[in-house]
């Protein structure tokens, strides 16, 4: 048990520099069910990470951001045009993911702290827990998709 952590969560994925760790089991082969909420949520949480890159970058933003940015995207139209078949959308996402997580230029690569050796280390803390919400949809094995009614878009 690690003081100060919800034991609710069985895995924990921390980032920091060029250094990833993972607390805890992962259940390998275990389905997650994705339905139109959980691909919101997702949305969600890839627009409150591109808003922090974003306030963290003064001038160009890292090259993963586009990644990021194009999942978004994606998911938004998906929603836009009125598709109901999480299926064929979701591999296009895991392209994307997998995409900002390339060698040298991904997130992984990312260090808030560069050239701001003053910032709070508990700000690349909650980097991590951003792109973590972002990638437990990606990172769990299998997902199955639930086919289910419009979310009002």
């Amino acid at each position: 048990m690690i003081p100060g952590i919800s034991h609710r969560y069985r895995t924990v994925v921390l980032y920091y520099g060029k250094t990833v760790v993972f607390f805890g089991p992962v259940e390998k082969g275990k389905d997650m069910k994705i339905g139109k909420k959980e691909l919101e949520n997702l949305r969600n949480e890839l627009e409150e990470l591109l808003d922090f890159i974003k306030g963290m970058e003064q001038g160009e933003l890292p090259h993963f951001y586009r990644y990021f940015n194009t999942m978004k995207l994606n998911i938004e139209m998906f929603f836009m045009i009125g598709c109901d078949d999480i299926a064929d959308l979701f591999p296009v996402l895991e392209r994307d993911w997998k995409a900002s997580h390339m060698m040298f230029i991904g997130v992984q690569d990312y260090d808030p702290r560069e050239g701001r050796p003053d910032l709070d280390p508990m700000v690349c803390l909650y980097f991590a827990r951003l792109v973590a919400e972002v990638g437990k949809y990606f990172e769990r094995g299998r997902a199955e998709f639930v086919r289910g009614e419009a979310l009002g878009y």
